[in-house]
């Protein structure tokens, strides 16, 4: 009996003891400390590592590619009162020729002069693989806007424009750095700046155009599928097809603007390309209304209906340039309405632009969240809504749930829709065949 007892004594002691074990290995594999969890913390610390030590990498493997690209320009001309041109390998300044009647390298560097009177803006011709593409300076600048009625944008007013060098970081009073050549970092990018200050931003002279990159003729594009418009050109897709930004050529449309952002991106990785951003157009648009572009007058419209930039002929129709000659920028009132990368986060149809979009209103240097639908309120600063609405006329619509993407401009047929550099309005961002799009180049 004894014997029996203490074996079932030592039995219950035991259990007792295994089951303390088993509650300590639980509490060892799991709760906040536990194994598991630690396991688990362990990997998504290992899987952010990895992720950062990829944008790491991607950083340095930039810097290394390009280390033997010389940046030339950027630095202030007291001169020519704004910061010269900058060009890297695959761009050269050029001017117009009256004779040849085409554009011819400027081997002095002395074609532009943004003096308010003759106003010749800087043009670059950038090659890429042999496919020609035109680009024009934007120098940084600040801005005021004097309203007609104080606070009342609807009624009109006027922009002053004052270029700066890229050492002033803060306006002058009354004035407005715009924020397109801002370093807006820290911002988390929600002004449509940049990651650093810019002494300028390079914008394509015309809307985009699809192209054969053998013989460089024009690839007209239609609503007949992907083998079309809706596509995507970079490395890995379409490599027999790029990006041309030329006078007299269809633009390139019936594309989603989603595919449209992750073909501008791969134009000129070491440029910095991307789709415009609605930051940059306004950048565009205010100087084209200073004193320095057309001076309060309208710019002209393109009328034609084959989408043609610069209507087929940029001499006969500076009307529609930006400035009013042959350095300016075209197609910003009519030919197609321009997609620019940008979004209202709480959209709820994004699938058109799945490529940048992002559900917490996440912006970046290449693409910007508005995280308000109503423009009227919820515009920044310098993006050329709210600010400049409805000057000349031009139309004006905000965000729909349906609607989280814009475009600018109004498209060749907007005659009596208010087509202008001020139109804006909604769209899903899919592939129609009056949207098109541009390119700009943010060298660093």
């Amino acid at each position: 009996m004894i014997i029996n007892g203490i074996t079932l004594i030592a039995l219950v002691i035991t259990i007792i003891v295994l089951l303390i074990l088993a509650g300590v290995s639980i509490a060892m594999l799991t709760g906040d400390n536990g194994i598991l969890t630690q396991a688990q913390r362990a990997k998504n610390e290992t899987e952010n590592a990895a992720a950062n030590e990829a944008n790491i990498l991607g950083d340095y493997e930039y810097y290394i590619n390009n280390a033997t690209e010389t940046i030339t320009g950027g630095e202030w001309n007291e001169t020519k009162g704004v910061n010269t041109p900058a060009l890297k390998e695959n761009m050269e300044l050029v001017k117009w020729d009256d004779t040849s009647k085409s554009f011819v390298t400027d081997d002095t560097n002395s074609s532009y002069n943004y003096d308010g009177t003759t106003n010749q803006w800087a043009n670059a011709r950038v090659t890429i693989e042999g496919v020609e593409s035109y680009f024009v300076w934007i120098p940084r600048y600040e801005y005021k806007i004097n309203y007609t009625t104080l606070g009342t944008p609807s009624d009109g007013g006027t922009i002053e424009v004052k270029f700066i060098p890229t050492t002033q970081t803060e306006a002058d009073e009354g004035y407005i750095i715009h924020p397109v050549f801002t370093n807006d970092s820290s911002n988390n990018y929600e002004n449509g700046g940049w990651d650093r200050e810019l002494s300028g931003i390079w914008v394509g002279k015309y809307e985009s155009s699809l192209v054969n990159k053998e013989t460089k003729e024009n690839i007209v594009t239609t609503e007949t599928g992907d083998t079309s418009g809706n596509i995507i050109v970079d490395n890995n897709n379409n490599t027999d097809k790029a990006i041309a930004i030329q006078p007299n050529m269809s633009s390139w449309r019936w594309c989603t603007i989603g595919n449209m952002y992750t073909s501008a991106r791969a134009y000129a990785t070491n440029l910095n390309s991307h789709m415009l951003k609605n930051s940059e157009w306004g950048a565009v648009a205010y100087l084209t209304e200073s004193k320095y572009g057309r001076n309060g007058t309208e710019i002209g419209q393109n009328t034609n209906e084959n989408y043609t930039t610069a209507n087929g002929n940029i001499e006969a129709n500076t009307n529609q340039s930006s400035t009013g000659n042959t350095t300016g920028i075209y197609d910003l009132s009519g030919g197609a309405a321009e997609y620019v990368a940008v979004y209202y986060s709480e959209g709820e149809l994004f699938s058109n632009g799945s490529t940048f979009t992002k559900k917490n209103g996440e912006s970046s240097k290449y693409s910007t969240a508005y995280i308000e639908m109503d423009l009227n309120s919820a515009y920044k600063q310098g993006d050329a809504t709210y600010e400049t609405k409805g000057w000349h006329g031009d139309y004006s619509n905000s965000f729909l749930l349906d609607g989280p993407f814009l475009y600018r401009g109004g498209h060749y047929g907007a005659i009596n829709s208010g087509a202008g550099i001020f139109y804006y309005s909604c769209s899903d961002g899919g592939n129609y065949g009056s949207y098109g799009f541009r390119i700009c180049l943010a060298i660093k």
